[in-house]
């Protein structure tokens, strides 16, 4: 299910940034619109779709979708370079653990607090369309509850602990202006957790935004 999410919403992010791409060199001759620079305030959702996590003897831990919520400050500069610091909220439950050709189920899940900084880089098409691209990290906090499990043999021991991590991600979307300050912004952002620990690898994971952005 995960895959189909994110495909899905991959495929049209991509087609509203070439949608304006066109629209751009469509009306570049009529329309003069500049990007705004100065400060911003922001929220977000998104989905959450952990990729599995490879673990011990060829084991495999999955994890369902989960949900984030996100606010966000940042600041355009008249280069069209934006910076920006982020707080995050996350939740994605465990679904199987699976080795040597069996299964169990885990349940439980994990909650994830962010905070990061990014910089991003907006390409101005004269259109109230701004597609970007950039990438960032901060620190990644998540508090576990995960039982002990064991399927074909392989055990994969519980935690109920926390840790504090690094994080890294890419990301790429688009804005939308709705009206003089407000802006509809979806995106896509490909995220890791520096957090392997019993013999798993780190964590990594899609993410499928839509948020809101209003200018000060």
């Amino acid at each position: 299910m995960t895959r189909y999410v994110f495909a899905a919403f991959a495929a049209a992010l991509l087609s509203a940034t070439a949608l304006a791409s066109a629209m751009a060199q469509e009306n570049a001759p009529q329309n003069n619109m500049t990007l705004r620079t100065g400060s911003y305030g922001g929220i977000a959702g998104g989905a959450l779709m952990p990729q599995d996590t490879d673990g011990p003897g060829g084991s495999e831990l999955q994890r369902d979708t989960g949900y984030a919520i996100y606010g966000q400050y940042g600041y355009r500069f008249p280069n069209q370079l934006r910076l920006e610091a982020e707080l995050g909220y996350g939740n994605a439950e465990y679904d199987r653990f699976r080795a040597d050709g069996g299964n169990s189920s885990v349940g439980d899940d994990t909650d994830m607090y962010s905070l990061t900084g990014a910089a991003y880089y907006d390409f101005a098409t004269g259109t109230p369309i701004t597609p970007y691209l950039g990438g960032g990290g901060g620190l990644m906090h998540q508090r576990f509850d995960r039982n002990t499990v064991t399927a074909g043999g392989t055990t994969l021991g519980g935690n109920d602990g926390s840790s504090t991590d690094l994080t890294a991600f890419g990301e790429l979307g688009l804005s939308y202006q709705v009206s003089e300050n407000l802006e509809l912004v979806p995106s896509y952002r490909y995220q890791w957790i520096n957090d392997g620990e019993q013999g798993l690898d780190d964590t990594t994971m899609h993410v499928a935004r839509i948020g809101l952005r209003s200018w000060f």
